[in-house]
């Protein structure tokens, strides 16, 4: 094997540095790895000879293909493949965790919760594979990483390749697949398998989580797969007695020895999982017939019954724990008084969410997600497939201000999804100065009636009143009315909100909820356009909210949001952020935040990693599955961004933004005429003015739209650009340009000049400010001002820890130095964007972008594109 590594180090300098062997098992060889392009590690496996042999690297290649298409939150995927003096190998992410086997063995049962959870999360993802049509083959504990908190199933690679081969691989001696968890079929040699015997062997990974033991063993691989075949395993009950026989019948359907008798896919062992974990704990009580044997001793009957009732009372309250997160979604309140109290609802509705989602245990969707059901016609059922949860809290809210007495009632209801069962409510009606207390005890009936305890601490935290003004409380919910209605990004919706956040710590200085929506909305507007006042109020309301709620999201969320974007501190803001989750770690809000800063700090395996975890709490929201598609772009995995993007055009088929960035996407790719096509279909749903004005904005990607729309740009307004006068004037004259009127867009050019300047003179410092004015002053033909320009705003910008920006950056000036006639200057920093992350650069986008045309004759632009 030494020699093996050696070859391998040999055949892969410079892609690949070998570090050490890891492991190896029935079919491969794995090491570890460096990635030298990326700076990354990866496991590196390697196929024996003689599956090597078998496989051809013809077909070991093309079949890999297929594999490496499975995008799945989790499968571990298949990065990079080849074959190297004649080893076949590919590459996967190098997770840092375990596997499945490790903690098996450190621990031997798993508790019912952990277990159910790993193994529905393995389910949806060969489930995911079903459908595409690939099998596993060998679902085993050693092929399951645990990995922050999740499950990853790995060696998808090694299965569709030796899928193809069959027959070959008998007169090598080798099976493909684990005798312990191989499906009877399997075992018998037949060819002709499904999703079915992954099932199977799904089966026998839970079995053993439970019980500590393989369903079957033997001393000899022939001893084995002659149990397998023809006898049946040991009841999980009859091995762990707080095993349910409902669980237990679970698990021995999903080993039936016909494959008929089995579920028919993983997504339905899945589910017929799930229904066992959410019965009731009396559905876990001793069989009668169990009890009456033990009535048989006689005279001891009295005692064991009490001891077993003991035990009986002890198991309902443990498994409480041991079914794993309940999943809720809490979905607009009606509002069931006054039109104008549509807000009040709103505001109730968000603070039960927001108290429930403090109570571990329960596994709360996030706002975004939720809140789009507001008078929905879907069933309850569908909406509870739709967010993948168990339960719905809905209710009424009616707010009646008679006889100058301002009471409330409300009427929350808490829906099983399974069966549209009510499984509590309750009505309250109160006067409104108890209506916190009210918000808390829902939150707190709703724990109880899900079995779910709440420890003093969070008892306390749900209790507590976020301000003691009701009129401060009724500005605040106008604030968020306003932001979350619509949008909370725009300068002119924050400005609205501003006004009755301000209001709101007016009436109560110690408001820090309130202190928090300040904060963000200076730090946002500070992050693009920034003015003395803004960036002095975010400073101030930052400090204040997290000197308030050190401990609660909004204090963590005012300061990480502050020092993002207007200290541009970006490790500090992720310390705020992670401090926030270290309470609250399924805050969707947090995660979306976090994953923001890693992209800044060039962390993007962990923002993609954080932002599933947000997608899976917020599944609905059109901002975490733009951010998730983005993920992918960062990585450069533009084939898997592009259905990433469909899934977000399917919650907002009309998002500009989205729009823009899947066409990016398909630039990446050169593919200029899925561009157009997609420009077409949108024109139908959008703003022309809109659209023309987004793809303007964005890296001039004018040129990207169909020919026959770039004149009409040119009579776009200030007004439409928001009253940014630079931009402007930048983006007109580059659509001169575009269509050959080089004298319109100097004078456009001149035009942004002006404006850019005297932004420079209030903000010096701003490197943005200067990387814009060197555009305008390439645009206006000024080329040595406008090199000095881009270069000093690179230099600047060099000294920042942006990494998720720099490529952006570095694009950028390159552009400036093409139009200024710096051709070497401009490769030396477009070389390294075709591998860096975060960049949209690629060949084929090069090839495509009418700004780099005058390099067609430069040798190194040519040997760059012809790549």
């Amino acid at each position: 094997m030494p020699q093996q590594m050696e070859r391998l180090r040999e055949g892969l300098a410079g892609r690949y540095d070998v570090e050490r062997e890891l492991g190896r098992g029935g079919m491969a060889t794995v090491y570890r790895a460096r990635d030298t392009q990326h700076d990354r590690p990866v496991a590196l496996k390697v196929l024996h000879p003689e599956l090597a042999e078998s496989l051809g690297a013809e077909r070991f290649q093309r079949e890999i293909r297929v594999a490496a298409s499975l995008q799945h939150p989790h499968i571990l995927s298949v990065h990079d493949s080849g074959s190297t003096n004649g080893h076949l190998w590919f590459t996967m992410p190098f997770v840092e965790g375990e596997s499945l086997r490790d903690r098996l063995t450190r621990e031997r049962q798993l508790p019912v919760a952990d277990a159910l959870r790993i193994t529905r999360e393995v389910a949806l993802a060969l489930d995911y594979a079903h459908r595409r049509g690939v099998i596993h083959r060998d679902i085993k504990p050693e092929n399951i990483l645990l990995t922050d908190g999740q499950a990853l199933v790995a060696d998808f690679g090694i299965a569709r390749a030796l899928g193809t081969v069959g027959e070959n691989l008998t007169s090598t001696g080798t099976i493909i697949g684990t005798p312990a968890y191989m499906s009877p079929e399997q075992a018998a040699g037949d060819l002709t398998i499904d999703g079915r015997t992954d099932i199977y062997s799904l089966g026998c990974v839970l079995y053993e989580m439970l019980a500590g033991e393989p369903p079957f063993s033997a001393p000899t691989t022939q001893a084995l797969i002659a149990r397998v075949i023809t006898e049946s395993a040991r009841p999980l009950h009859s091995v762990r007695s707080t095993i349910s026989r409902q669980l237990s019948g679970a698990v021995e359907q999903a080993m039936a020895k016909s494959p008929a008798d089995r579920p028919a896919t993983a997504a339905d062992f899945a589910r017929l999982l799930e229904s066992t974990a959410t019965m009731p704990a009396a559905a876990y009580a001793p069989s009668p017939r169990r009890m009456s044997r033990w009535m048989a001793v006689g005279a001891a009957v009295l005692v064991v019954g009490i001891i077993g009732g003991a035990l009986g009372i002890l198991w309902s309250r443990q498994h409480s724990t041991d079914s794993g997160e309940r999943k809720v979604a809490v979905l607009p309140f009606e509002n069931a008084g006054s039109a104008d109290d549509e807000y009040f609802a709103d505001g109730m509705t968000d603070e039960v969410r927001s108290r429930l989602s403090t109570i571990r245990g329960l596994r709360v969707t996030a706002r975004a997600s939720s809140s789009q059901y507001r008078r929905s016609k879907k069933t309850l059922h569908q909406i509870g497939r739709e967010l993948e949860v168990q339960y719905l809290l809905q209710g009424t809210v009616r707010w009646s201000k008679a006889n100058g007495v301002s009471r409330v009632r409300v009427t929350p209801e808490l829906i099983d999804v399974s069966n549209d069962e009510s499984r509590w409510s309750a009505p309250y009606d109160t006067v409104l100065s108890d209506v916190f207390a009210v918000q808390a005890s829902i939150a707190a009936k709703v724990a109880e009636a899900l079995n779910v305890a709440l420890a003093p601490p969070v008892a306390a935290r749900i209790a507590e009143r976020p301000t003691s003004s009701l009129d401060a409380y009724d500005e605040f919910l106008k604030g968020e009315q306003i932001t979350n209605s619509l949008g909370n990004t725009d300068p002119p919706t924050l400005l609205k909100g501003l006004e009755h956040y301000e209001n709101a710590v007016r009436l109560d200085s110690t408001f820090a909820r309130a202190w928090s929506a300040i904060a963000r909305s200076h730090s946002t507007m500070s992050g693009s356009s920034p003015t003395r006042e803004s960036v002095e109020r975010a400073r101030v309301a930052a400090e204040r909210a997290l000197q308030l709620a050190p401990d609660r999201p909004e204090g963590r969320l005012a300061m990480g949001s502050y020092l993002i974007n207007v200290k541009l501190d970006y490790e500090a803001s992720r310390q705020q952020y992670l401090a926030g989750l270290a309470h609250d770690p399924n805050n969707a809000n947090l995660l979306g935040a976090l994953a923001t800063v890693e992209r800044t700090l060039g962390k993007f395996d962990d923002a993609l990693t954080h932002l599933k975890q947000a997608a899976a709490l917020d599944p609905r929201s059109v901002t975490v599955a733009r951010r998730l598609a983005a993920a992918y772009h960062d990585l450069r995995r533009f084939t898997e961004e592009l259905p990433a993007w469909d899934r977000a055009l399917a919650l907002a088929p009309d998002n500009l933004p989205i729009i823009q960035a899947k066409a990016l996407g398909f630039l990446a790719l050169g593919q200029l005429d899925s561009v157009h096509a997609l420009v077409h279909a949108k024109l139908a749903i959008v703003d022309t003015t809109a659209l023309l004005v987004r793809f303007s904005m964005f890296q001039e990607m004018m040129w990207a739209l169909p020919p026959e729309l770039w004149p009409k740009i040119l009579p776009l307004t200030v007004k439409d650009f928001s009253g940014d006068k630079g931009h402007w004037g930048l983006k007109v004259g580059h659509t001169y340009l575009l269509l050959g009127d080089t004298a319109r867009g100097r004078m456009f050019g001149d035009s942004a000049r002006a404006d850019f300047e005297a932004r420079l003179r209030e903000f010096p410092d701003r490197a943005q400010l200067h990387e814009l004015l060197g555009r305008a002053l390439a645009l206006g033909g000024h080329r040595a001002e406008a090199i000095a320009e881009a270069e000093r705003s690179l230099a600047m910008r060099e000294t920042t820890l942006d990494v998720g920006l720099r490529p952006y950056v570095h694009f950028q000036v390159a552009r400036v130095l093409v139009q200024s006639g710096e051709y070497d200057k401009a490769m030396t920093l477009i070389e390294p964007l075709v591998s860096t992350y975060a960049s949209d650069v690629t060949p084929a986008y090069l090839r495509l972008d009418p700004t780099f045309r005058p390099l067609s004759g430069n040798a190194r632009f040519q040997r760059l594109v012809g790549k």
